[in-house]
């Protein structure tokens, strides 16, 4: 993740064996199903690339509300991205971005030409987690949809 104007809550870092990777891949949390599939897609590709995973989340907080006080509290939100994790075997970095809009932030704190995995159930229309993979790839990102029935 690169510096941005948005401060990141970094929750959780696993113990690395060896030299960290210089390849990553990332991790758009959409919601918890679509999510631990986009995890567990990111994990095959992973393999013997060596490369980390890191878990994106953008966190919405209402304007009524400061960006330092969300109406979930963070603590909880964790503990339930922990679950996910666990779910799908996977040990991702966990970086939370408290925002107001999920794609201005993504593409304030994603590195330029990054590999993202967002997760989306398969349907005959296009999904709001489809036009958000769109949007990362028409703004150079390199997006692979990993779809589910």
């Amino acid at each position: 993740m690169r510096d941005a104007l948005i401060p990141a809550l970094q929750v959780l870092t696993p113990q690395r064996v060896g030299s960290p990777s210089d390849l990553h891949i990332g991790v758009v949390f959409t919601d918890f199903e679509n999510t631990r599939v986009a995890l567990k897609a990111a994990a095959s590709l992973s393999t013997g690339l060596e490369a980390d995973i890191d878990l994106v989340v953008p966190q919405i907080v209402p304007f009524p509300l400061p960006l330092a006080r969300p109406a979930v509290p963070p603590e909880f939100i964790l503990q339930r991205l922990r679950g996910l994790v666990v779910a799908a075997g996977v040990q991702p970095s966990i970086y939370i971005y408290f925002c107001r809009d999920r794609l201005q932030t993504l593409l304030q704190v994603l590195e330029p030409h990054s590999v993202i995995v967002v997760g989306s159930k398969k349907r005959w229309f296009p999904t709001q987690h489809e036009r958000l993979a769109r949007a990362l790839c028409k703004n150079g990102h390199d997006v692979i949809l990993a779809r589910w029935p």
